[in-house]
């Protein structure tokens, strides 16, 4: 492919966030058309604007070179880049299907060595159970980081309390909440689920929230609740906290209502920023939506105007942030 610069308009404070240094070689995404030939791409984890003279399209990886001069970060397109997880599946003698590509990604999130047997392990799994491959296996795999054997008693129940309200079926496993009358009552109830002692069925998903993960640990609180007039609504709250900044930079709120679909909210510091994921035909979940992002707004969130497709998140980590390849090779 022909080099073809692609300018990205920074400040200084962003510039210094994406470290980016004349002669880098990047990856970038291209995640969504802004307007005209105005482009959100996504490079080292950061989205950022951009404005090219090539056509582009959602979803495209692209590598480019860093060129910059007087402030102005230029990106010198110099191919259009491989599929380096199509490669490793192949390298490692694996089926190259989705479902394998699916665990594959969410052990590469997660640092994971890539070990065929291991693999296949978690593929039988997500058979047997009849679970989502893309969300579920990112949840196995951060199972996995926090060194939980999948051979442990209790695993069952495990998965579906981390990922409870992502099955079709709602709340799988009903825990019987009342209903909050009001926003205090909520408030309340949800603060007594966090802070009360797990009782022996719930002591597998205590033991999850203490474990540490490598860079990040994740801690995931189940909620279950019914109003009036609204039907149920379920899902997990989901914190990650960040090792060495010792601070939790993301919080993601995965919710399913009878009514509206599944939702997933994150929202991350500083700003705070929130990025939906959902269905954006959905006429009536979007009536409710628009009220509460007018009240997210009046609290000083900035909000991404896109709702992007449910389907292309796996629940924990944005689509257009990069891999870890750090561990492809090792096999234990």
């Amino acid at each position: 492919m022909k080099p073809v610069p692609v300018s990205l308009k920074l400040n200084l404070n962003a510039r210094s966030e994406v470290s980016l240094r004349s002669g880098d070689s990047v990856l970038v995404t291209v995640i969504k058309r802004l307007t005209g030939n105005k482009w959100a791409v996504g490079i080292r984890g950061r989205v950022l604007p951009a404005t090219s003279r090539m056509q582009l399209s959602a979803g495209q990886r692209l590598r480019a070179v860093v060129n910059i001069r007087r402030g102005l970060i230029t990106l010198k397109i110099s191919e259009q880049a491989a599929d380096p997880i199509q490669e490793l599946i192949t390298r490692q003698g694996l089926q190259p299907d989705q479902l394998v590509q699916s665990i594959v990604t969410a052990f590469l999130r997660s640092g994971l060595p890539i070990a065929p047997q291991r693999i296949d392990q978690v593929r039988q799994l997500l058979a047997r159970l009849r679970l989502d491959p893309k969300r579920f296996a990112r949840i196995i795999a951060i199972i996995l980081e926090k060194g939980i054997d999948l051979r442990s008693a209790g695993i069952e129940q495990l998965l579906f309390l981390l990922g409870y309200g992502e099955r079709e079926s709602g709340g799988e496993r009903g825990r019987g909440r009342r209903s909050p009358q009001d926003p205090e009552q909520l408030a309340e109830q949800l603060r007594s689920d966090i802070e009360r002692p797990e009782s022996a069925e719930g002591s597998s998903l205590q033991v999850f929230n203490h474990l540490q993960g490598s860079e990040y640990s994740w801690v995931v609180i189940p909620f279950d609740y019914s109003f009036e007039g609204s039907g149920s609504i379920t899902g997990t709250i989901r914190l990650r906290y960040h090792a060495r900044q010792q601070r939790t930079d993301r919080m993601i709120v995965v919710v399913r209502s009878d009514r509206g679909g599944r939702w997933s909210f994150v929202l991350t510091p500083p700003g705070p920023e929130l990025v939906i994921f959902g269905d954006p035909d959905h006429k009536k979940a979007r009536a409710e939506l628009d009220v509460l992002l007018q009240k997210l707004q009046n609290l000083g969130v900035k909000i991404d105007d896109t709702i992007r497709e449910e389907q292309n998140f796996d629940g924990f980590d944005l689509p257009w942030e990069e891999l870890s390849y750090h561990y492809v090779d090792t096999v234990h």
